[in-house]
C-alpha cells in the first residue's frame, strides 16, 4: 500500500471514527458543510502536493465547486444558515457518507485490483503534424456554426469528437507549428465565445475553461490558470442574464454577431449597474453588490437533485424501483441500428413529478445527479450501494485510459476522466459517455498510435 493510500484510509478512519460521537447530531449545518469541503479538496490537496493528480482528485473537486460552493453561497445570498439548514442538512449529511464510500471504494480498487499498475512513467503529450493540427482545430472552430443541422442521433457523437478534439489541442504539441498553434487555440477560445452568443448555452465555454484547468494542473502549468479562472468568473457573472439573454435571440433569430455583443453588453449593465443603487463614488457598496451577483452565479451553477429527492421521496414522490436505469442493457446499442430503441425521459419525469417544471411541460429536461437518482429508485441502500459503484467506475476508467494507448497520455486521461466528472449526471448517462468516448477513439485509435510513437518523449 502506498504512501497516499495509506494517508486516505487514515482520514476515512478518522471520520467515520468522528461520525459516531454524539457531538454529531448537535453540529451546525455550516460545520458539517466545512467538513464536506475538507474531505473533498484532500484529495486535490494531496495530489497538488505530491505534483501527481488521479481521477478521484478531479472528480471530488468538481463536486466540491458543483455542489459544496453553490450551497455556501446560498450564505452569502443571505438566506442566512437556517435556511440552509432545513433544506440542504440532510443532503450533507448524506453526501459526507456517500463521499467516504466513493474514497473507499476507489482506494480499494487501486490497491487490491489495478495493484500491478503502479504509474512509474511520465505523461507524455502527443505530436500532430501540420495537417493534423489544422483538421482538429478546424473541426472545433466551425462545426459549431452548422449544429443546427446536424440529425439529433449524431448529436451525443459531436460533442463527444468535439470534446476530444478540444483535449487533443490542449494535450498535445506540434514541433515547429508552434506560433500556428497557438492561432488555432485562440481561434477555439473565439468559437467558444461564438458558440454562446448563436444559443445562449454556456457549455462550450464551461467545458473550455475546465479542459484548460485539468491539462494546466497535469502539466504543472500553474500560470495558465489565470485563464479558466476568468472564464469561470465570466461565466458566473452570465449566468445572471443568461436567461433574458436566450429569449431575447430565440424571438430574434436573425440578429447579427454585432447584435448580439450589444445585447449582452445591455443586460450586464443593467444587472451590474442600473439596478444597483450606489451613492456617488460609494466604492464598497459596489464591490459588495458585485461579489453578491458573482455569489448568486456560482450558486446557481449548482445541482439541489439530491436534496429535493431526499425531501420528497418516498412521502411525496413514491420509489421509481429501477426506471431511470432501465436503459442501461441496451444503451450501447446505436439508435441507427435500432430505429425504435425507447428513448430515455427521466429528465423530463424527474422534473415534472419532483414539481421543478410544470407537469403539462414535457420538453424541458432536468438534471439529476447519480446519487439522486439511486435514492430516488431504492432509498438509502440504493444510494450507497451506487457510491461505492462510482469509486469502482473512477478507478477503473482512470485503467482503461492508460489501456488505450499502452501507456500513460495527457489526453487519454483527460478524455476519459470527462464522463465520471460531473456531479449532476445520472449513472447510465456517465457510462453511456464513456462507452461513445472510447468508440470515437477507438476509430481514431491507429492514428493516436502513430502520434505516440513520433512524441518527443518517446524518442528521448
Amino acid at each position: 500500500m502506498n504512501t497516499y493510500t495509506l494517508f486516505t484510509v487514515l482520514v476515512i478512519i478518522g471520520l467515520l471514527n468522528f461520525l459516531i460521537y454524539d457531538s454529531w447530531n448537535s453540529a451546525t449545518t455550516m460545520s458539517k458543510l466545512y467538513l464536506l469541503m475538507t474531505i473533498q479538496l484532500t484529495p486535490f490537496l494531496v495530489c497538488f502536493s505530491r505534483q501527481h493528480f488521479n481521477y478521484l482528485a478531479f472528480v471530488l473537486f468538481n463536486h466540491f465547486f458543483t455542489y459544496s460552493i453553490g450551497k455556501l453561497n446560498v450564505i452569502k445570498m443571505g438566506s442566512g444558515p437556517q435556511e440552509l439548514s432545513v433544506l440542504s442538512g440532510h443532503s450533507i449529511d448524506e453526501l459526507i457518507f456517500c463521499t467516504i464510500l466513493i474514497m473507499i471504494a476507489y482506494y480499494f480498487a487501486k490497491t487490491f485490483i489495478f495493484y500491478r499498475f503502479i504509474q512509474k512513467e511520465r505523461y507524455q503529450l502527443l505530436s500532430l503534424t501540420r495537417f493534423q493540427l489544422l483538421v482538429v482545430a478546424s473541426y472545433v472552430i466551425c462545426v459549431p456554426m452548422f449544429l443546427l443541422e446536424i440529425p439529433s442521433w449524431l448529436i451525443v457523437i459531436h460533442f463527444a469528437t468535439m470534446a476530444a478534439d478540444m483535449v487533443l489541442l490542449l494535450c498535445s504539441t506540434s514541433p515547429g507549428n508552434e506560433k500556428l498553434s497557438f492561432y488555432l487555440r485562440l481561434a477555439v477560445a473565439f468559437s467558444t465565445a461564438w458558440y454562446f452568443l448563436a444559443t445562449g448555452f454556456l457549455t462550450m465555454v464551461g467545458n473550455l475553461a475546465g479542459y484548460i484547468f485539468i491539462a494546466s494542473c497535469l502539466q504543472r502549468k500553474y500560470n495558465q490558470l489565470v485563464l479558466p479562472v476568468f472564464l469561470g468568473l465570466l461565466a458566473c457573472l452570465i449566468q445572471n442574464v443568461k436567461v433574458d439573454y436566450r429569449k431575447t435571440i430565440y424571438e430574434n433569430g436573425q440578429m447579427a454577431v454585432s447584435e448580439r455583443i450589444d445585447l449582452l453588453g445591455t443586460l450586464l449593465f443593467a444587472r451590474y449597474v442600473e439596478d444597483i443603487e450606489l451613492e456617488e463614488n460609494d466604492v464598497e457598496t459596489e464591490e459588495d453588490n458585485m461579489g453578491e451577483s458573482l455569489s448568486k452565479g456560482f450558486s446557481r451553477a449548482g445541482d439541489d437533485s439530491l436534496e429535493v429527492v431526499l425531501d420528497k421521496t418516498p412521502g411525496e414522490v413514491p420509489f421509481w424501483n429501477g426506471e431511470s436505469y432501465a436503459a442501461l442493457p441496451f444503451i450501447f446499442i446505436p439508435r441507427a441500428l435500432w430505429s425504435d430503441k425507447p428513448s430515455r425521459h427521466i429528465w423530463n419525469k424527474y422534473g415534472r413529478t419532483y414539481g421543478i417544471i410544470g407537469k403539462d411541460d414535457y420538453q424541458t429536461s432536468v438534471q439529476v445527479s447519480f446519487l439522486a437518482e439511486a435514492f430516488m429508485n431504492y432509498g438509502y441502500l440504493g444510494m450507497y450501494t451506487v457510491s461505492l459503484l462510482m469509486g469502482l467506475l473512477i478507478a477503473f476508467t482512470e485503467r482503461i485510459s492508460y489501456y488505450f494507448l499502452g501507456g500513460y497520455y495527457y489526453f487519454t486521461f483527460m478524455c476519459f476522466l470527462m464522463p465520471v466528472m460531473s456531479f449532476a449526471s445520472d449513472l447510465t448517462s456517465m457510462i453511456n459517455s464513456i462507452y461513445t468516448v472510447a468508440m470515437v477513439l477507438i476509430i481514431f485509435r491507429s492514428q493516436f498510435v502513430k502520434m505516440a510513437r513520433t512524441d518527443d518523449y518517446c524518442k528521448a
